[in-house]
């Protein structure tokens, strides 16, 4: 999709997952393998994040714009290991992500809280419920 469109696909995001990562330059053509291994990784890690009620996205195909930055972080942060970040980068990848390494609790990375915040408040088209007396 264009990057001016208000959705973006997984396959945008596993591409500036790579670019972020350091796997993947400018030019350079995509190695399959790479983008195989993160893009297997995206239906996990979509479930983890509506499990821990950060977002859900419901088609990895339409990923809102506003979303896109932070998802890339976790995408990255869960993929740390798989596309061969170790370290000082791994714990740096994973903290700003969803977080879980170190002092940072599962769920309180920088994208995660950042995803918090831009879904607060929105509707969430869940039906109401309540007790008549």
């Amino acid at each position: 999709m264009a990057v001016n469109s208000p959705y973006r696909s997984s396959s945008d995001l596993v591409l500036e997952v790579l670019s972020r990562a350091g796997v993947l330059s400018i030019g350079q053509a995509v190695d399959v393998d790479d983008f195989q291994t993160v893009s297997k990784n995206l239906d996990s890690i979509f479930r983890k994040i509506a499990g821990l009620e950060i977002c859900f996205v419901a088609d990895a195909d339409n990923i809102p714009g506003t979303w896109f930055s932070d998802l890339v972080d976790i995408v990255l942060g869960e993929s740390a290991k798989d596309i061969g970040l170790s370290g000082q980068e791994y714990i740096d990848a994973v903290n700003k992500g969803l977080g879980g390494l170190g002092p940072v609790d599962v769920g309180a990375g920088a994208a995660a809280k950042s995803l918090k915040i831009i879904s607060r408040g929105r509707p969430t088209y869940e039906p109401l419920r309540f007790v008549n007396y």
